[in-house]
C-alpha cells in the first residue's frame, strides 16, 4: 500500500532523487562503452546537457575574494534521458517506501 507524500520527509524525496540521478549516470556510461558505434538510439540516450556554477571545462571554479576570505565553489550536474529515467524509477520506488 502507497504511503502519502505528507508522510514522508522531503529530505529523503531530494536524497532518492539524488540516487536516481547518479543510477542513470551509471547507465549512461554503461550504454557510451557498448559496441555497435555512434547511431541515432545510442547517440539520443547518452547525450546529456551539463548544469552547474563553474567552468568545468578548463577546471576553474568561480572564486569569491572578500579580502580577508577567498574560496571556491562549484558543481556541476549532467542531465541525460537515462539519468532522467534513472530519477523517475527511483520515484516510483520510493512511492511504495514507508
Amino acid at each position: 500500500m502507497a504511503v502519502l507524500l505528507k508522510e514522508k520527509r522531503i529530505s529523503t524525496l531530494i536524497l532518492v532523487s539524488l540516487i536516481g540521478i547518479l543510477i542513470g549516470s551509471y547507465l549512461n556510461s554503461i550504454v557510451e562503452i557498448l559496441p555497435g558505434g555512434d547511431n541515432v538510439v545510442k547517440t539520443f540516450f547518452t547525450y546529456s546537457i551539463p548544469f552547474g556554477i563553474g567552468d568545468f571545462v578548463n577546471n576553474k571554479p568561480v572564486l569569491i575574494d572578500l579580502h580577508a576570505i577567498k574560496f571556491q565553489i562549484g558543481f556541476m550536474i549532467r542531465f541525460s534521458l537515462m539519468s532522467i529515467i534513472g530519477i523517475f524509477v527511483s520515484l516510483y520506488i520510493f512511492r511504495w517506501y514507508r
